[in-house]
C-alpha cells in the first residue's frame, strides 16, 4: 500500500512539473529601444535604437504580429541584432518578459 501511494505520488509531482513548465514562444519582429518601442520597428530605425540602449534604454521587441512591446529580461542576448528584424525564441516570464533563447536575423 505505502509504494503504490508513494509511486502515485512521485507520478502526479513530474506531471504537475511538466504542466507547470514555461512553454517555449516564438516570435518575430524588431529590436527596438524602450523609448521609441513601436516607433523604431524599422531598418531606419536602426542607429537610433543602437544609441537610445547605449544611453540606458532597455532593449524590446515589436511584435510582427500585433506590434506588442515585449520587455526582454536578458538584453546581452539580442545586443547584436538591435535595430534588426528577428525571429527570437524563448520564454516569458512571470513578469511579462521575454528571457531570450535563440535569435535568428530574418
Amino acid at each position: 500500500m505505502n509504494r503504490l501511494f508513494l509511486l502515485t505520488v512521485g507520478v502526479l509531482l513530474v506531471g504537475l512539473n511538466a504542466w507547470s513548465a514555461p512553454n517555449s514562444q516564438s516570435m518575430t519582429g524588431w529590436i527596438s529601444d524602450s523609448k521609441c518601442a513601436a516607433k523604431g520597428a524599422n531598418e531606419a530605425h536602426a542607429s537610433c535604437a543602437k544609441k537610445c540602449i547605449e544611453g540606458g534604454e532597455k532593449p524590446v521587441l515589436v511584435t510582427d504580429k500585433d506590434q506588442k512591446i515585449v520587455p526582454i529580461e536578458n538584453p546581452s542576448a539580442v545586443s547584436s541584432q538591435v535595430g534588426q528584424h528577428v525571429q527570437v525564441s524563448g520564454t516569458m516570464t512571470s513578469s511579462g518578459s521575454l528571457h531570450v533563447d535563440k535569435v535568428q536575423a530574418q
